[in-house]
């Protein structure tokens, strides 16, 4: 069975930093890491929008800001949800057939953008790759009870504290060193 792991946090950067470091810590041992990342775009303190960066093209679209005109919102923010499937979907479908490890990067936030989105989001939690997602820690979204109830996930609350432990251990739970709770 693939190892899943989440990891929650607040709001800003420590998470992505966390993601990054994994990231370069699996390349490192030669692992092909697919999947999607997530940034905020923020400009004199005010979010402005979202970026979406798909790892294994390097592509970054901005696919939320104010300016988008969009019944889909994220932080009230307008949507661009074709643009938004345009990289998502096959950078997914990518990732289940040729990575050793996917990531989802804020799913919380992309899964209920539209049904094809949240479609292809659970066919990749359901696959049989190892997976990192990462998830708002406060989010009662039902998608994120639905992660912490995957069989075999292990979800890690990153901190201040443990931020650069973290990305230790995540890679011994990958490598099956360390116990699945």
């Amino acid at each position: 069975m693939a190892v899943k792991v989440g990891i929650t946090g607040p709001v800003g950067s420590i998470k992505a930093e966390a993601v990054s470091k994994i990231i370069d810590m699996l390349q490192k041992d030669g692992k092909i890491v697919q999947g999607v990342l997530v940034s905020e775009i923020v400009e004199n303190n005010k979010l402005y929008g979202y970026s979406l960066f798909d790892i294994n093209t390097k592509k970054r679209i901005v696919f939320a800001q104010a300016t988008i005109v969009s019944r889909v919102k994220i932080d009230k923010l307008g949507v661009d949800t074709r643009l938004l499937e345009e990289i998502l979907i096959p950078s997914l479908k990518k990732a289940r057939e040729e990575a050793d490890v996917i990531i989802i990067d804020e799913i919380g936030k992309l899964e209920n953008t539209t049904k094809t989105i949240r479609s292809e989001i659970q066919t990749t939690l359901k696959s049989e790759k190892p997976l990192i997602v990462t998830l708002h820690k406060k989010s009662r979204n039902p998608v994120l009870q639905e992660i912490r109830s995957l069989e075999g996930i292990r979800v890690f609350d990153i901190t201040p504290i443990n931020r650069n432990i973290l990305p230790f251990k995540v890679l011994k739970v990958l490598k099956g060193e360390e116990g699945v709770t």
